[in-house]
């Protein structure tokens, strides 16, 4: 299996990029990214500010189920700030962690790819969809600040 070091360790994550709300308007993003790994539970915390006066922060916690040895999938919940909570998965495959997710209702949904350039920087694109419309897309750079968190 290919060694990824988003997710699979605990860190500390920077977030550099562009946001697109639902009429394509770009919006510079930046903020954190904390990963903590407990024995029975791996968080991560997100904190992201987007530009713009009409813009606010995206603020995130997941609950990860830990990795099963030998496995390249697991699951994980969000509220995510929403009025329902997101599930999802962290599906490993060669060089990309994917993300797909929905709310509970299925009302809202999207997809994250990340792709690994380096141990310390990964490469991410997403949208969200609100029933059949598109809400937001991302492109982000994600740089590791610090390991072992």
């Amino acid at each position: 299996m290919f060694k990824h070091t988003y997710l699979l360790q605990p860190g500390l994550w920077e977030v550099e990029g562009h946001y697109f709300d639902g009429e394509e308007n770009r919006h510079e993003a930046k903020g954190q990214i904390l990963m903590t790994h407990g024995p029975d539970l791996w968080t991560m915390e997100s904190q992201i500010k987007i530009s713009g006066q009409d813009r606010r922060d995206f603020l995130s916690r997941y609950e990860i189920t830990p990795l099963a040895d030998k496995a390249s999938f697991t699951e994980w919940k969000s509220q995510v700030g929403g009025p329902e909570p997101i599930y999802g998965l962290f599906v490993l495959v060669e060089d990309t962690v994917m993300m797909p997710w929905q709310s509970s209702s299925g009302v809202y949904w999207g997809q994250e790819c990340l792709g690994f350039k380096t141990p310390d920087e990964y490469q991410g694109r997403g949208f969200a969809f609100l029933k059949n419309q598109k809400a937001s897309a991302w492109a982000f750079r994600l740089t590791r600040l610090s390991d072992g968190v």
